[in-house]
C-alpha cells in the first residue's frame, strides 16, 4: 500500500514508541507500507527531524535521526509532483497535496494536521492515524 505520511506523524511516532503514529513508522519501517514522498516532502522532513528541538526527544527515545532518514530514504518512493491548483488553509501543506496529485494515485494521506479539511483531496483519501490504524494498517 502506498501512503503520504505527513511529518507530523513521523516525528510523532518516533519519539514514542506506543500510539498510532508508531504503529505507521514501524509498518513503514518493516515495508507493510510504502512511503511516497516528493523532493519537497523529503527536504521538509530532513529538515524537521534535524531541529535541535527534536534531537533531545529522539535521543530519550533512542532513535538517530540521520539513520531513520537513510532507511527510510532508502524505502521510500520518491516521485516528482506538479503545481495543483487546490485551496489548502496553510501554503505549507501544499506539497502534500501536490503529491496526492500525482499518478498512480496514492491509497491514503495520513495526517493529523487539522488543515487538511477536505475527507480527500486529488481522489486520495485523507485519513487519521488512529484512524487509519483501527481499520486499514494489515
Amino acid at each position: 500500500m502506498r501512503v503520504i505520511v505527513d511529518t507530523n506523524i513521523i516525528v510523532s511516532g518516533l519519539i514514542s514508541s506506543s500510539g498510532p503514529p508508531a504503529k505507521i513508522v514501524n509498518a513503514l519501517l518493516q515495508g507493510l507500507l510504502i512511503p511516497v514522498l516528493s523532493p519537497d516532502t523529503l527536504a521538509e522532513l530532513e529538515a524537521v527531524l534535524m531541529r535541535p528541538r527534536l534531537q533531545a526527544l529522539f535521543s530519550r527515545a533512542g532513535v538517530e535521526a540521520e539513520e531513520f532518514l537513510a532507511e527510510f530514504h532508502r524505502l521510500a518512493e520518491i516521485i516528482e509532483s506538479e503545481p495543483v491548483d487546490i485551496l489548502v488553509r496553510d501554503e505549507k501543506d501544499r506539497i502534500f497535496l501536490e503529491l496526492a496529485a500525482t499518478r498512480p494515485p496514492v491509497d491514503f494521506l495520513i495526517t493529523g494536521d487539522k488543515d487538511f479539511e477536505r475527507q480527500q483531496y486529488a481522489g486520495v483519501p485523507v485519513i487519521s492515524a488512529t484512524l487509519f490504524v483501527r481499520t486499514v494498517l494489515p
